[in-house]
């Protein structure tokens, strides 16, 4: 598995996974432009894409979907309930309807190359989803906005030999900051987002020697990848690779298939 952070945080976010020659993304926060170079770059193949999974419709998750799917003609899969409750955020960032695609939490869905399984995640946009997915004897779990850990992301993360988990805030940096309380209380509401605290403790009892652990969706304002490099130094134990990937950043990583 050959797979990309192209860029995560509040500016955007979108990760690619692909065995060269099936793809997917998960979330399209980005230009059309952006994504097709970065792939071109390391040699994957627009031919390759299978489907888009969003987390959530927010626009730093889905803003590029409308375009990529006009472009590319792939399916774009979200919640039923996603769907049933943002039609208007669907029409308004230009949704293709015909290439939509809908699930309940906890079903597989199979594409060429991968087995996707959704759960549900807490955050405020109806409907929002983790993954977990395998391909080539392999797992992977992805998690990101969220303020709590929900129930269903324990068993799968267990399971994972590569988990993407969301650290968004340093509780300190958030108590002072200048943010208004309204929206610390937003943040760190059962709604909102993963501290570093939370997201350490979860990543800590998920992961074993010879997993990898990425750090993902930090808060530009309320935390740093230091303190989370920090965190993970003193909490993760040893033989666990951990990656505090920076607002913005691209991230290479590779796995090789289980013989």
């Amino acid at each position: 598995m050959h797979y990309l952070v192209l860029t995560t945080g509040s500016c955007g976010n979108c990760y690619i996974f692909s065995t060269g020659e099936d793809t997917i993304i998960i979330d399209d926060g980005v230009t059309y432009r952006k994504i097709t170079e970065k792939m071109a770059e390391r040699g994957i193949s627009t031919s390759s894409i299978r489907a888009l999974f969003l987390t959530h419709l927010h626009p730093d998750h889905s803003k590029g979907v409308g375009v990529l799917q006009r472009k590319l003609g792939i399916p774009v899969y979200i919640s039923s309930v996603s769907n049933a409750r943002n039609q208007s955020i669907l029409m308004r960032q230009k949704i293709e309807r015909e290439m939509l695609r809908t699930y309940e939490f906890g079903e597989t869905i199979e594409v060429p190359g991968f087995s996707v399984t959704p759960f549900p995640t807490s955050h405020d946009s109806d409907g929002s989803a983790g993954y977990s997915f395998s391909s080539g004897g392999r797992e992977y779990f992805l998690m990101t906005d969220t303020g709590v850990v929900p129930d269903e992301a324990w068993e799968p993360a267990r399971r994972a030999d590569v988990e993407f988990i969301e650290a968004n805030y340093d509780d300190g940096m958030l108590d002072g900051g200048s943010y208004p309380e309204f929206l610390k209380q937003r943040i760190r509401g059962e709604r909102g987002h993963l501290s570093n605290a939370v997201a350490m403790d979860f990543a800590k009892r998920t992961a074993e020697r010879g997993n990898s652990l990425y750090f993902v969706h930090l808060s530009a304002n309320n935390n740093t990848p230091q303190i989370v490099r920090d965190l993970a130094r003193r909490e993760v134990p040893s033989g666990i690779f951990c990656k505090v990937c920076e607002r913005g950043e691209l991230f290479e990583g590779f796995t090789d298939e289980e013989e």
